[in-house]
C-alpha cells in the first residue's frame, strides 16, 4: 500500500504551520519522547530512537514476494503484477472469545454500509473470528472529534489515531498514560514473535509508537511523503497542455486550462506543494549563523504565499475551493472541475477506485518535483510512521492478546491472503481477476469495500496496486525521483515532545493565511501573523527546539 489518502482543512492546517515532515509521520517534532518514565507533561521533551531499543518488538522479517521495482534512495519497493499464488500468512481466527471488537477509524471516502449489512465485513471477521464493529469518522473532521473522545475517556477497544490530530493534543501523553494499554509486555523484543506480522514492521517505524517509556500503538509504517502534486492527464492530453516544470509554467497553466463557462479551474489546494517548489523546508532548518529558522519564517515562504494569492486573486482556483477551505476536492477533481491539486500518495489509487467503473478514461497522474527556477528541486521527507493504532486500557491480558490478534491480521503485507481479503474482499464475489491477475471491484466491492481495516496497524510500505495499468511503474518512478531530492530532517532519529504551547499556534496562522490567499487580507499581513506565532510560543519553541539539537551534538 502507498498509504491512505489524507486531507481536508485540519491537515493542512498542521503541515501550514509544523511542517510536512512532521505531518507525514507526527515523529520529529510532535511526539511524546522517553525520559524517565513519568507522565508527560506539557513542557515538551525529546529522546533518541536507539534509547527506545529494550521497548521495541525484534524485527522478524515476513516476505511472501519479492518486488520487481525495487525502491531507491528509500522509496518504496514496487509489485507491477500479483503473484500466481497468495500465502496465508495467519492461520486460525484471532479471537477465539468471538466477542465483537469495537473500533473506531477515520475515512476520505463515502461510509460504506455497516456491520450486519456488508458482506466484505462479515467474510473478514470470520477470518478474525469476531465481528469488528467499526465507528467510521469522516477523516477531515477527525481531530475535532478526538478532543472530546480522549477527555470524556470513552474510547473503543481499538483507536486508530493519525498523527497530525495526535499533534493538536496538548496534552495527549496524559490522555495516553490513562486510556490505552502498555503493549511492551506482549511486544517487546522476542515477545513480537507471537505475532509474527507486527514482527515485521520496521523497527524505527515501532520507535514512534512509544508514550512515556511505555509502548502504546502499533504504527502505520509511512512512506515519507506528505503529498504529491497531481493533473488530470486525460483532460491535459484534450486540451493540449503539458505538465509544469518551473512556476511561471505552473502559473501559465492557470490562464490555459480555466474556463468558467465550461465550468473548469486549474486550481484546486496547492499551497504545500508550492512552497515546497519555492525550496521552504518542511519544518525548521538553520540560518547562516546557525540559528534556528522556522519555515513560516524563510522568504522562501513569503513568496510562494505571494504566489498562491496569485492563482486566487486571478480567479484560476474553483469557486468552491475559495470559498470552503475544506471543500470536497475529491470530487471536484474527480469530475474534471479543477485539473491540478495537491494530494496524499494514498489518494491516487483510491480515486482510480472510486473511477474505474465510472469514467474509464480517468486518468490522474503526478507532477515530477520541480523547483520554481528549474533548478534543482528539494521533497518534504517524514519519519517512519504516522498513523498509531492504540489498546483501550483495563480489557485484561487475554483480551489485549486478542485485540493484538487483530492487528496481526491486518498487518500481513502484500502477497498474502489476508491482504488481499481486507482490502478486496471476497474474490467473485467483491472482485474478479484480470488477466494480469490483479484484483478489480465488482458493483458489490465498489459498494461495500473501503479502506477501514487497513487502519488497524499498518503494513511495510510497498507499490501495490497493479489493477490500474501503468500505475505502479508511474508510482515507482516519482517516488523514485522524489526520494533522491528528499531533504534531511534536523530531527532526525530524534523524537520530540513539542511544547503544548505550540499546538494552540496552528489555527491562528492557518485563518490567517487562508484570508490572505483568498484577499480577504493583504499580503503585508503574513508578517503580522508570523510575529504573532513567535510572540505567542513560536519564539519559545525555538528555544526548546535549538536546546534538543544542542543536546544531540547537532
Amino acid at each position: 500500500m502507498t498509504g491512505p489518502v489524507i486531507g481536508g482543512a485540519s491537515r493542512r492546517t498542521f503541515i501550514s504551520l509544523l511542517g510536512a515532515g512532521a505531518a507525514a509521520a507526527a515523529g520529529g517534532v510532535t511526539l511524546t519522547g522517553c525520559s524517565n518514565g513519568k507522565a508527560a507533561t506539557t513542557s515538551g521533551r525529546a529522546e533518541t530512537e536507539d534509547k527506545l531499543a529494550g521497548l521495541l518488538p525484534k524485527y522478524v522479517g515476513y516476505e511472501p514476494v519479492q518486488p520487481d521495482l525495487p525502491g531507491q534512495y528509500g522509496a518504496s519497493p514496487g509489485f507491477s503484477h500479483y503473484p500466481a499464488e497468495l500465502k496465508r500468512a495467519v492461520p486460525g481466527t484471532m479471537v477465539p472469545s468471538g466477542k465483537e471488537v469495537s473500533a473506531m477509524t477515520p475515512l476520505w471516502s463515502p461510509i460504506p454500509p455497516g456491520l450486519g449489512n456488508n458482506s466484505y465485513y462479515d467474510a473478514n471477521n470470520a477470518r478474525i473470528g469476531a465481528p469488528v464493529r467499526f465507528n467510521i469518522l469522516n477523516g477531515n473532521d477527525y481531530g475535532d472529534k478526538l478532543g472530546p473522545i480522549l477527555a470524556a475517556g470513552n474510547v473503543p477497544e481499538l483507536l486508530c489515531i493519525p498523527g497530525w490530530n495526535i499533534a493538536g493534543l496538548t496534552r495527549f501523553g496524559q490522555a495516553a498514560d490513562k486510556l490505552f494499554e502498555d503493549l511492551t509486555p506482549y511486544l517487546a523484543g522476542d515477545k513480537a514473535a507471537a505475532y509474527p506480522m507486527l514482527a515485521n514492521l520496521p523497527t524505527r517505524a515501532w520507535a514512534y509508537g512509544v508514550w512515556n517509556n511505555q509502548l502504546k500503538a502499533v504504527p502505520f509504517p509511512s512512506d515519507g511523503f506528505p503529498w504529491m502534486m497531481m493533473y488530470r492527464k486525460d483532460v491535459f492530453d484534450q486540451l493540449g497542455a503539458r505538465p509544469p516544470k518551473t512556476a511561471d509554467e505552473l502559473l501559465a497553466l492557470g490562464k490555459q486550462l480555466t474556463d468558467a463557462k465550461a465550468g473548469r479551474w486549474a486550481f484546486g489546494s496547492v499551497a504545500d506543494e508550492v512552497a515546497r517548489m519555492f525550496g521552504a523546508p518542511s519544518s525548521w532548518r538553520k540560518d547562516s549563523s546557525g540559528k534556528l529558522v522556522h519555515k513560516i519564517e524563510t522568504p522562501e515562504y513569503a513568496e510562494s504565499v505571494a504566489f498562491v494569492r496569485q492563482l486566487f486573486q486571478s480567479g484560476y482556483v474553483h469557486p468552491e475551493v475559495v470559498a470552503n477551505a475544506g471543500a470536497d476536492e475529491n470530487a471536484l477533481f474527480e469530475g474534471g472541475k479543477f485539473l491540478i491539486r495537491q494530494n496524499g500518495l494514498g489518494g491516487w489509487h483510491e480515486s482510480l477506485q472510486r473511477q474505474q467503473t465510472v469514467n474509464p478514461k480517468f486518468d490522474p497522474q503526478p507532477v515530477l518535483p520541480f523547483a520554481h527556477d528549474g533548478g534543482t528541486p528539494i521533497t518534504w521527507g517524514g519519519e517512519p510512521a504516522g498513523i498509531f493504532t492504540f489498546v483501550k486500557k483495563g480489557v485484561g491480558a487475554d483480551r489485549v492478546k486478542e485485540l493484538l490478534g487483530v492487528l496481526n491480521y491486518t498487518s500481513a503485507p502484500f502477497g498474502t491472503e489476508e491482504y488481499v481479503l481486507y482490502n478486496y474482499g471476497v474474490e467473485g464475489k467483491h472482485y474478479v481477476k484480470q488477466p494480469s491477475g490483479a484484483p478489480k471491484l465488482t458493483p458489490l466491492g465498489q459498494k461495500e469495500v473501503s479502506q477501514t481495516y487497513i487502519f488497524l496497524g499498518g503494513r511495510p510500505t510497498a507499490i501495490t496496486e497493479s489493477e490500474y495499468p501503468g500505475y505502479v511503474q508511474s508510482m515507482s518512478t516519482w517516488q523514485n525521483a522524489a526520494a533522491k531530492v528528499r531533504e534531511k530532517l534536523l530531527f532526525d532519529g530524534i523524537r520530540v515532545e513539542q511544547p503544548a504551547k505550540m499546538a494552540a499556534l496552528n489555527q491562528p496562522f492557518d485563518d490567517a493565511l487562508q484570508d490572505i490567499f483568498r484577499g480577504r487580507k493583504p499580503i503585508g499581513e503574513l508578517k503580522a501573523a508570523v510575529k504573532q506565532w513567535q510572540d505567542n510560543g513560536g519564539n519559545e519553541g525555538r528555544d526548546f527546539y535549538a536546546k534538543v539539537l544542542s543536546d544531540n551534538g547537532r
